[in-house]
């Protein structure tokens, strides 16, 4: 049995069909760029049984300077929020409030915060302690394997927002010092702070608009909206042929669920290997 570093995609060298792909280096086979999705079980459940995957919005997610301009308004506001006197003597005079509603809500140039989805993915070909601990439950969960040319065909993306939707590399800066001099939100969407430089991660980037693709968390289709800012995100149909080359059974799981894996799986029709884990178990 080949190892994945040694798969080769069919068609790997065809011009690629899907959404645009930016941040790798330039003649990149990505179909050979290996990315992992560590993720809770019932998570993995529901993307199997919906055929759908979630997307965050970039708002909702645990980084403060998620999809962010470091030269922008909202990015200022952060960085005096880390001084308490100073946010002290605003607060005193009236504006602190009104500083971090126009930040949170207004048209300050991270009006992405509320436009945009992302699916995010860690770049590799073997998985690490860090990324179960701190996705995939504790190492309890399930990483699924794709590559990067899969995720640009494997969504069910249609019309003008497929035309805006893209795959890219995450760009990792100092928020303090970085200038991007844009608020194109391509750009904005795909820099992060060095702090989250461990993540190597790709994302899949597309609009907070619902469309026949999109279902709710709970399986059920979406009608009668076309945007809501404050949603925490929504599921994307998918091709799990497409996207998934394998899946992995967490570190800290029995090793007999591998097995259990390997039946629901196949019910499913899906035709995968499904490996257990290469790192040791951790507490």
């Amino acid at each position: 049995m080949s190892s994945p570093a040694d798969h080769v995609e069919p068609n790997a060298c065809a011009p690629d069909p899907g959404l645009t792909i930016q941040g790798f280096s330039p003649g990149e086979d990505y179909s050979r760029t290996d990315v992992l999705r560590f993720m809770p079980l019932e998570r993995f459940l529901s993307l199997i049984e919906f055929e759908a995957m979630w997307f965050s919005r970039l708002g909702a997610l645990q980084d403060k300077f998620e999809g962010t301009n470091p030269d922008g308004f909202r990015a200022g506001v952060l960085k005096i929020a880390e001084d308490p006197k100073v946010v002290e003597r605003l607060k005193s005079s009236g504006p602190w409030d009104q500083f971090v509603a126009t930040a949170e809500h207004g048209r300050t140039g991270d009006d992405g915060r509320l436009m945009l989805l992302v699916n995010c993915w860690f770049i590799g070909k073997e998985e690490t302690l860090e990324m179960w601990r701190d996705y995939g439950d504790r190492g309890k969960g399930i990483a699924i394997r794709s590559s990067v040319s899969r995720l640009a065909t494997a969504f069910q993306i249609p019309g003008d927002c497929r035309l805006i939707s893209r795959v890219g590399r995450i760009s990792y800066v100092d928020f303090r010092t970085h200038e991007l001099r844009t608020n194109d939100a391509n750009k904005v969407a795909f820099i992060k702070d060095k702090s989250f430089e461990k993540e190597n991660e790709v994302r899949v980037l597309t609009l907070n608009s619902f469309h026949s693709g999109c279902l709710n968390p709970d399986g059920t289709q979406i009608w009668g909206r076309t945007f809501d800012p404050n949603i925490k995100g929504l599921c994307i149909r998918c091709d799990l042929k497409v996207l998934i080359r394998n899946a992995i059974v967490g570190p800290n799981s029995a090793q007999h669920f591998r097995m259990l894996l390997k039946r629901i799986v196949a019910r499913y029709g899906l035709t995968i290997d499904v490996e257990y884990s290469k790192v040791a178990p951790f507490s």
